[in-house]
């Protein structure tokens, strides 16, 4: 009997592989060659989502395989944030992670007077291997739900943020302010004859980019001046590194984190009006096309003559009345000339994103929302946009003849969806075949018709909700996002720390001495943080909204946008807050069909396509979890 069981057991096939939890009890395990097996509640319950583990592979009553854990290889989740709950005699953590969705036991003696409903950082004590019986201690509480402020404080310790420096980075900034500037200007190309402004949001105060155009018989010269932090900033200093290290500035709803110390974010490095200041110059020549024809890059100094917002010089634009000093005016107008140039070109020769409004919060005295404006945008909006997009675009150019270069690319739609985005293209636009996406001419090509087709289907919407994230990298690949041949970000260096180091490699490249590019493991540092700073504010956003929300009357409806699908679940865009939620539509599965190739769902002659407009209500909200499902109303 031993014998036929070894036999059994030596002949049952056994693999390693990582846990992937799904929205539901069950989840999958995956291995390195791309097999996926099935495991069950009472499996998963023993694991953690990543985990690394050996198991065999069974089949079910059913026919079905699915896997059973004998070992546990690794796991990578030790330490996780979350709500803490008291049910009866019992304390857990209710994990505020995106995949893991159980309770975690707390001890008794782990509890650190823990209160329920209290947000808090805890780690794992006990595995769930392989019994299911996980424990957590808790380390740290952060506070009461309630507690004003809450929303900031937790995310700024859930993402691992701070607003604080080192004692280091301060004793440098502190000699930088008192060194002054007067000694780098002077060995900078003079431009402070040139009437430069700023155009920002009024309470801006870290001014990075300021605009001068002129006109000629046959285009124009525009100059963008962009503030230049990496004159001032030794590589490998204290301030150096905290600036790598957060990677990006992050913008709060009610507080922003700088990725440079204020005292250079909005003093010494800021295009402050009336001050000079050191600047990277771009010079771009253009046709009356918006073609740029030229380029060419100064390391240099300027004085803004002005610090104006996007509502006085789309006033101006305009025609109305605007509180601009009247010398101004003339330049103003030829800087918008110049930047529509810049747009018609793009839209022949490039491609346009899809233009969204912007919502502007108002908050009482206890932090919380008080109303929401949609607010849309301007002129002036467009004209900063254009003009940065062009000099960004021409910056990267210039790095490719310099054949060193960091840039940013972006592989269009991803290799998943690809076949299905051909089909779709070739059947609704009536081609005699599948395109070839992969040549950036066809993608813009083809991306510019699907943007004009005036059938049902919103094509380019379809399209763009299956697209490559970026990646910030030194290959000159394209951007197909853009439509651009090639493209990097320069405009922004008090913001972003890789336009910083872009600006640290022209200078070198400027002064002809030799230029050391970033590590792979570098970019790929600053794009992760970027993208935990995009994500921190986006949380802490939506849990904003979603507690403005719930003191709507119950019977509300609103007016929505379909803005994404799959084959359960729609997202809903509300049109007058841009708050984001979810409808269910599992139970309508039997009845409805969600077609993957136009990502809409349908019933005989009903349909449900992207950009649609509906009519919704509030199913479930629950704004400190930060889950919010509407209902078609």
């Amino acid at each position: 009997m031993k014998s036929l069981k070894q036999e059994i057991h030596d002949s049952t096939p056994r693999f390693q592989g990582r846990v992937r939890a799904t929205s539901g009890r069950f989840g999958f395990v995956n291995t390195d060659d791309g097999q996926q097996f099935f495991l069950s509640p009472d499996e998963m319950d023993k694991v953690l989502p990543g985990d690394v583990i050996e198991f065999r592979v069974e089949t079910t009553s059913e026919g079905k395989q699915q896997g059973v854990i004998e070992k546990l290889i690794s796991t990578e989740l030790d330490d996780f944030f979350g709500r803490y709950l008291v049910r009866g005699k019992g304390h857990f953590v209710e994990p505020d992670h995106g995949s893991m969705n159980r309770w975690i036991f707390v001890p008794p003696a782990k509890r650190q007077g823990c209160a329920d409903g209290d947000l808090v950082y805890a780690r794992m004590s006990q595995h769930p291997f392989p019994k299911g019986r996980a424990q957590a201690v808790i380390e740290q509480r952060i506070g009461a739900a309630n507690e004003k402020g809450i929303e900031h404080s937790y995310m700024l310790q859930k993402f691992g943020l701070s607003a604080e420096f080192s004692e280091a980075v301060n004793a440098e900034v502190q000699a930088l302010s008192e060194q002054g500037l007067t000694e780098l200007l002077a060995q900078r190309e003079d431009f402070t004859h040139l009437p430069f402004v700023t155009i920002d949001s009024a309470g801006t105060r870290d001014l990075d980019d300021a605009l001068y155009a002129e006109a000629h018989s046959q285009g124009w010269t525009l100059w963008v001046a962009v503030a230049d932090p990496a004159a001032v900033i030794a590589p490998g200093s204290a301030i150096d590194q905290a600036a790598q290290a957060r990677g990006t500035s992050v913008y709060f709803p009610q507080q922003m984190l700088p990725m440079l110390p204020t005292e250079l974010s909005e003093q010494l490095c800021s295009l402050n009006e009336d001050e000079e200041r050191a600047a990277l110059v771009i010079e771009l020549r253009l046709a009356d096309s918006g073609q740029i024809d030229s380029t060419h890059l100064f390391r240099g100094r300027i004085r803004s003559r002005g610090k104006l917002t996007y509502n006085q010089v789309a006033q101006l634009i305009a025609g109305e009345e605007a509180d601009i000093s009247a010398e101004l005016h003339g330049h103003l107008l030829h800087l918008s000339s110049c930047a529509q140039a810049l747009s018609q070109y793009r839209q022949q020769h490039c491609l346009v994103m899809e233009e969204r409004p912007d919502y502007k919060l108002l908050f009482d005295e206890e932090g919380q929302i008080r109303d929401i404006v949609q607010v849309e945008r301007n002129e002036a909006h467009r004209l900063v946009e254009e003009c940065m997009l062009a000099a960004n675009r021409a910056v990267a150019d210039w790095l490719a003849s310099q054949q060193q270069g960091i840039y940013i690319s972006h592989a269009g739609i991803r290799t998943e969806r690809l076949g299905e985005v051909t089909s779709l293209l070739k059947e609704h636009l009536a081609l005699p075949q599948k395109p070839q996406l992969q040549e950036l001419d066809q993608y813009i090509e083809h991306l510019q018709t699907a943007a004009k087709h005036e059938g049902e289907l919103p094509l380019r919407t379809i399209i763009s909700r299956q697209l490559e994230r970026s990646l910030i990298s030194t290959e000159d690949a394209p951007h197909f996002g853009l439509g651009f041949q090639r493209y990097t970000t320069a405009t922004s260096p008090l913001r972003k720390y890789n336009d910083l180091l872009v600006h640290r490699l022209i200078a070198a490249l400027l002064q002809q001495q030799e230029a050391t590019l970033p590590e792979a493991e570098v970019l790929q540092h600053i794009q992760q943080q970027q993208m935990l700073a995009r994500s921190a504010a986006n949380q802490t956003e939506h849990w904003l909204k979603l507690r403005w929300l719930a003191q709507q009357p119950e019977d509300a409806t609103f007016e929505a946008t379909l803005v994404h699908m799959n084959a359960s679940n729609f997202t809903v865009r509300l049109n007058d807050t841009g708050v984001e939620g979810m409808i269910d539509r599992r139970k309508q599965r039997k009845e409805w069909t969600f077609d993957t190739k136009t990502l809409s769902h349908y019933k005989d002659d009903q349909r449900f396509i992207l950009g649609q407009t509906v009519r919704v209500r509030v199913h479930q909200l629950d704004a400190d979890r930060r889950q919010l499902q509407f209902a078609l109303a």
